[in-house]
């Protein structure tokens, strides 16, 4: 038996289940190369076989490095040379899903049939998502923020701002700022390094108007969990003033109670897709940056892109606290608390400290 087998083997008697609410881990069963790992809270370093992945963790590689990563749903994704990628830890309640972030790179994926049956797949870039169940499929993100799709099996959509496409095997398909291209089909082995090379010399000398567009798409976005997070507050207050009415005894509030739970899940699984797909052009924002100081890439307009990555870290940094309070919804307090409500105390409930409630609302202490 090899070692790489038993490397696998091992993590899987020892992580075997290891999927939360906060997203899907794994564990790495080869690494070649320059690999680094940088888990949520934690500093980044190098990346060995055998180590777990826990949701929100980034992976990154060098330019002689490559990693394989076993998920817990079966699916196996390999991250290429030169890339940056992360598992989301963004909190979910009812759409259960695997959720990938590629910032720059390209990662392989082979999605397993057992995931189609229960949750979802995503690969999430810049510019599109990919969503697929069981599959094997190529994702690319070039230095300027162009990704290419290429499926070796089964079906992709790819979602872009306006437009959807159903990718089949041996099709690929492009898309960058200005849109999702058009199917090709195409049976030869994909010629990554020129494609990665045209976009590179694109970003060098186009940087600024890029650079603009991916802001605006993160701001398009910012104006709308902005929205989202006020609804959420709205239907917080309604559903406090439904409590009361329970506590006094009127059941008709518990039906409203219901529908208001329902309704803030809903939203928070929205603002959670909404945290990955900025997190994603946060991703790229970040190497524009990185790219824009250095002297050997000789980036036209440098300076502007370098200015508006810092102005964009800030942006990011209240981004991501408005996710993680807009996702921060205890699924089981909600439905604890409705079994309190329909035990037949509805009308002489209390909630004493500890009760289901002080998990309910727990948030609303903070502010």
């Amino acid at each position: 038996m090899s070692i790489r087998i038993i490397v696998s083997l091992m993590a899987l008697l020892l992580f075997a289940g290891y999927a939360t609410a906060d997203g899907t881990g794994g564990h790495l069963i080869e690494v070649n190369g320059k690999v680094w790992i940088q888990a949520p809270g934690a500093d980044k370093k190098i990346a060995r076989a055998g180590i777990t992945v826990v949701p929100g963790t980034k992976i990154l590689t060098g330019s002689d490095g490559k990693a394989e990563v076993s998920l817990t749903d079966g699916s196996i994704i390999v991250v290429q040379q030169n890339s940056s990628m992360v598992l989301s830890g963004i909190k979910r309640q009812k759409k259960k899903k695997t959720s990938i972030l590629i910032f720059f790179g390209r990662i392989w994926n082979k999605v397993s049939k057992a995931v189609g049956g229960r949750a979802g797949y995503e690969v999430n870039t810049p510019i599109v998502v990919c969503g697929v169940r069981g599959t094997e499929f190529e994702t690319a993100v070039a230095d300027d923020g162009s990704v290419r799709v290429k499926v070796n099996q089964g079906t992709v959509n790819v979602q872009g701002d306006g437009k959807d496409e159903t990718i089949k095997k041996d099709q690929e398909i492009d898309a960058d700022t200005d849109g999702v291209g058009k199917i090709r089909s195409t049976k030869e082995k994909a010629d990554w390094e020129m494609w990665q090379n045209q976009k590179r010399e694109r970003l060098k000398t186009q940087g600024r108007s890029i650079m603009d567009n991916v802001k605006s798409r993160i701001m398009v976005r910012k104006e709308r969990l902005e929205a989202l997070r006020a609804r959420q507050k709205d239907i917080e207050k309604k559903r406090e003033l439904a409590m009361k009415r329970a506590k006094e005894g009127d059941q008709s509030a518990i039906d409203e109670i219901r529908l208001y739970n329902e309704e803030l899940l809903a939203i928070a699984d929205e603002i959670a897709d909404l945290g990955d797909a900025a997190g994603c052009q946060f991703g790229l924002v970040d190497h524009f940056g990185d790219l824009a100081t250095d002297p050997r890439f000789q980036m036209i307009d440098g300076k502007y892109v370098e200015a508006e990555a810092a102005s964009m870290r800030r942006i990011k940094a209240m981004f991501d606290k408005m996710v993680e309070e807009g996702t921060d919804i205890s699924l089981e307090a909600m439905e604890k608390m409705l079994d309190e409500m329909s035990d037949g105390q509805r009308g002489s409930l209390k909630f004493q400290k500890g009760s289901s409630k002080d998990d309910l609302f727990g948030d609303q202490k903070k502010e």
